[in-house]
């Protein structure tokens, strides 16, 4: 059965958010961390930033994990890590972080708030790079220590989250995101102490604000459109000053930094489960919505009805008929800016009939059944009464 839809410009109800625009290019403290830290992991998750692991101010490696929350501005403490860890990368897939160290691989259970220890890494290496490439975890280049020194590697080897196992890939290696973003035709990249920015426009670098605090063993990440500077620590050298190993003093301090156009800009979202012109063999469908910047409200029009709101960052469609259906998704943020993904057209095909069809179609049988009786039963009773007028 075809199912025949009109495209309509469906309205986003506005908030009433009458929030001041923030400074543009500036960096500004926030809530502090409740451990000081440096060297420490962070992955990003549903909007939260999650601190992990690191060396304390008697250079002591920690397990200790918090969450930060940037629409309360506040920090939760969470499970610790089973084996503490510092100077290792973590990276979050599929609902979970996986911290990959030298020699051993823990994740934690962002549900469940909670660890479990996992296949080591086959070649122990530090200073890699990794990055998440549909749900597998690229680990690239780093340093082999040997007998002789620390030498440069360029293997990558791939783990698979679901089989729990690792392999060696041999192709090219994809391409691993930077410690920045990109915002309005800028591109920021920013590391323990200096911000560069880039003009995408003009093809332009210039320098941004200094990142406070001059701190090493930072956390740099971005959260909705903004960067965070988080934790670091003080180094200072004992005469001769070439001795290697340091005086840490760890810090709390968190930064965040506000790109230019932030605020003004309208939320770029997207939708990251339906293929524009796919086909699905089911009824239930999910759409999972892709966001850049934090905002307040999220909701989709389905086949031109009226925005429904979505919790969280995706929901399923459920009970979708056969046939064509086309589907948009709105986002608006605190400074009532409102953005709109393209419209994306999918089919659904041999979907079950669902009750309420069922419920129609049995109605219209038992309608139709009871004016087809009635019928004939009034051409019966009118044949009759001729036959006897006639007689």
């Amino acid at each position: 059965m075809c199912c025949l839809f009109v495209c309509l410009f469906v309205k986003v109800p506005v908030l009433g958010a009458s929030v001041p625009l923030p400074e543009e290019n500036v960096w500004v403290e926030v809530a502090s961390m409740r451990h000081a830290r440096s060297y420490f992991g962070t992955a990003v998750a549903d909007g939260k930033i999650y601190a992990i692991g690191g060396l304390d101010k008697s250079e002591k490696t920690i397990g200790a994990v918090e969450r930060y929350d940037p629409q309360t501005n506040s920090w939760t403490d969470m499970s610790s890590m089973p084996i503490p860890q510092h100077m290792f990368v973590a990276v979050c897939s599929m609902g979970k972080i996986y911290c990959i160290s030298e020699w051993n691989t823990e994740v934690y259970d962002i549900a469940t708030d909670s660890w479990e220890e996992k296949l080591s890494m086959p070649t122990p290496r530090s200073s890699v790079s990794v990055c998440v490439v549909n749900g597998s975890i690229y680990v690239m280049g780093g340093f082999v220590g040997t007998s002789t020194g620390l030498w440069s590697s360029d293997l990558c080897e791939v783990y698979d989250p679901v089989a729990d196992a690792w392999s060696v890939f041999e192709g090219v290696w994809p391409e691993v995101p930077s410690l920045g973003m990109v915002f309005d035709n800028w591109e920021y990249s920013c590391d323990d102490f200096t911000l560069r920015i880039h003009n995408l426009v003009l093809d332009s670098w210039m320098d941004g604000p200094g990142v406070p605090g001059e701190f090493h063993g930072r956390g740099i990440v971005e959260v909705g459109g903004l960067l965070y500077a988080l934790g670091g620590c003080t180094e200072t050298y004992s005469v001769p000053f070439y001795i290697w190993h340091p005086e840490r003093v760890p810090v709390r301090s968190v930064f965040v930094y506000t790109p230019f156009g932030y605020g003004r800009v309208a939320p770029v979202v997207s939708v990251l489960s339906l293929e524009d012109g796919g086909r699905y063999d089911f009824s239930n469908v999910t759409l999972e919505v892709g966001l850049k910047q934090s905002v307040v409200w999220v909701g989709y029009s389905l086949d031109g009805h009226a925005n429904v709101t979505v919790d969280g960052g995706g929901v399923v469609l459920s009970g979708l008929s056969n046939g064509r259906h086309s589907v948009r998704v709105f986002a608006e943020d605190k400074y009532g800016n409102v953005g709109a993904s393209e419209t994306i057209t999918f089919s659904v095909v041999n979907a079950p009939l669902s009750l309420s069809f069922i419920t129609a179609i049995t109605a219209l049988v038992v309608v139709a059944v009871v004016v087809c009786g009635g019928l004939l039963l009034f051409l019966r009773k009118r044949r009759r009464i001729k036959f006897l007028t006639m007689g």
